[in-house]
């Protein structure tokens, strides 16, 4: 007998807690700034078992969202699932768990599996540093030769292990050559942060009529160290967790009775370690690399707090910020969290995204330690007077298309997960030493889920840059960062912010001015003055492409894909547009 789990519709079955920005405060919750574990075994989608010697983790629970294991109040870990099965009924609860009889001949961990409409992701808590070996169980037990099932459906999605994709187009009958067979894959992966992650994700292959239960579907996940364990030989699981929990709580304890006593303070500064440019610094050398948050040393202020230049021997430059202590409140907590999440949890590394080299929490003291860089926010480079930054056609170019490449691979049109920004600015794009564009602030920055594009999606960011389906709560998509970077682009090449206030004047507002001018064919009057020297040709076809990206109807706008191939000369905007209108 098996339970094939999860046939959730998003309306019957919300978590409390859907939202992947909650992982990041359940490591902190979990985890508390240490490492615990060197093993994870979870039995997908049935009871808890031995096998070879190892507890499974039972994971039978039909949540959309989900901490386990169940028998423990310590939790090692979680899991995620997003999207709807197309047939299924929401009038009887008893039509999202299904039993099937199979003819797996393996042990037991096989004969139940979890699966998810779309995406399926696990998250494995308190790990120590290290490499370890992932072993991922599957067997296919859904689309078999029954009278319920036809065995010519075909599943296919692919893995993703720490971020990077193990497994494209992964069909597990194919694989496994038969159904109801067992079919282990074993990986590497490596954990630094506590954390690993391991996701599944259906995207749009295999089997789509309706009725079909496409999505991705694991049986077990088995993760084992690497490395030799510090003690000497491998030691059974009760062993792993007696000496896990006594060696982390009772550590934990001392510092906090030490803390609260005030023995805690400046020894402690200068034991915690932060990884900078593949150096490694103690919290004080990062406190005195900011002159102790000299406002000599001041390079901004965010929403969450002030931004401190750092400078440490040997050249190395960074930014620090330190948060204040309102930003630590419930309104804004998750704003702040999701900043770190999704540079550390999704792993972001591209060229045009800001690199988050690591934070500190502790009390009344928060920091988010990042690159520097030199030439301040693009902001600051196109309407401060004081700016000695000076942008020419070339330099402007450049960094539309490195904003535009930042967004594309957000959006994830090359592995398939999207993130969506929600607050593309001119002030959350920094520029570099070259001035290439770096972009930043991912407080507002959501995951997206196109089966349900409603789910907390809300407005962020500066009103004049937010896309007009806010307001008129239509479904929020990726279009929505691409009406952002519309009004941007015309603010690099126009010279203007988004709205200029004048005494005694209405406001001027770019976007109406720049749709007025574009519409009587004096599209070159918006060029900045400034810009002497620039490719008319080229002038026309950004300006066009930036009156496209701001259209009020969201499917009329071009992908960031389609932007990217218009600014490196791939496609015209009359190819782009013939796509988007038919």
């Amino acid at each position: 007998l098996i339970s094939c789990n999860l046939f959730c519709k998003p309306c019957c079955c919300y978590s409390s807690k859907p939202n992947r920005n909650y992982t990041l405060e359940a490591r902190t919750k979990f985890c508390q700034g240490k490492s615990k574990y060197y093993y994870l075994f979870i039995n997908s989608g049935g009871a808890s078992l031995t096998l070879e010697k190892n507890h499974y983790d039972g994971d039978t629970s039909q949540a959309k969202f989900y901490e386990g294991p169940e028998e423990s109040r310590e939790k090692r870990w979680a899991y995620t699932c997003s999207g709807s099965f197309l047939s299924l009924s929401t009038d009887n609860p008893g039509v999202y768990i299904k039993n099937k009889t199979c003819g797996v001949s393996e042990e037991s961990l096989h004969e139940t599996a979890r699966y998810c409409p779309v995406s399926l992701t696990y998250y494995g808590f308190c790990l120590h540093k290290g490499d370890y070996n992932v072993k991922l169980h599957f067997a296919e037990i859904v689309y078999t030769d029954d009278e319920d099932y036809s065995s010519s459906e075909k599943r296919v999605f692919d893995v993703y292990i720490q971020g990077e994709r193990k497994l494209k187009d992964f069909s597990i009958k194919d694989e496994a050559k038969d159904t109801n067979k067992a079919l282990p894959r074993e990986f590497m992966a490596h954990v630094d942060d506590n954390l690993l992650e391991i996701h599944f994700h259906w995207a749009g292959k295999g089997s789509v009529e309706s009725g079909s239960s496409n999505g991705p579907l694991v049986a077990g996940i088995s993760v084992t160290p690497n490395f030799t364990i510090p003690g000497g030989a491998k030691l059974s699981t009760p062993q792993i967790v007696g000496i896990s929990v006594g060696s982390v709580f009772a550590p934990i304890l001392l510092l906090a009775f030490m803390w609260k006593m005030g023995w805690l303070g400046n020894r402690e500064l200068q034991e915690v370690r932060i990884e900078v440019e593949d150096r490694s610094f103690t919290l004080k050398e990062i406190i005195d690399a900011t002159r102790n948050f000299s406002p000599d040393m001041e390079i901004g202020e965010g929403r969450f707090g002030i931004v401190y230049k750092a400078e440490l021997p040997g050249q190395i430059k960074f930014a620090v910020k330190k948060i204040s202590p309102e930003s630590m409140q419930d309104k804004l907590k998750d704003e702040l969290h999701g900043e770190i999440f999704f540079n550390q949890m999704k792993s972001l590394k591209h060229d045009n995204v800001i690199k988050l080299f690591g934070g500190y929490s502790r009390k009344d003291l928060h920091l988010l330690i990042y690159e520097h860089m030199e030439n301040g926010s693009l902001h600051q480079a196109l309407f401060d007077p004081k700016s000695k930054i000076e942008l020419d056609w070339t330099r402007r170019f450049n960094i539309c298309l490195g904003l535009a490449k930042a967004l594309k691979y957000l959006h994830g049109e090359e592995d398939g997960v999207k993130i969506l920004h929600r607050n593309i600015k001119a002030s959350n794009i920094l520029l570099d030493e070259n001035c290439s564009a770096k972009l930043t602030d991912f407080g507002w920055a959501k995951v997206y889920n196109e089966e349900d594009p409603f789910l907390t999606i809300k407005a962020g960011g500066a009103r004049i840059y937010i896309a007009p389906e806010y307001a008129l709560r239509q479904p929020i998509t990726d279009k929505a960062d691409v009406y952002s970077f519309g009004v941007v682009t015309l603010e690099i090449f126009c010279g203007r912010p988004g709205v200029e206030n004048k005494p005694n004047q209405e406001s001027a507002i770019l976007i109406d001015d720049a749709r007025i001018k574009y519409a009587k064919g004096r599209v070159f009057d918006l060029v900045d003055r400034k810009l002497i020297n620039y490719d008319r040709k080229m002038a026309l076809t950004i300006l066009r492409l930036a009156i496209l990206c701001i259209n009020p109807t969201a499917d009329l706008r071009p992908t960031m894909s389609e932007v990217v191939c218009v600014l490196e000369d791939e496609k015209t905007i009359d190819e782009i547009s013939k796509v988007q209108s038919s």
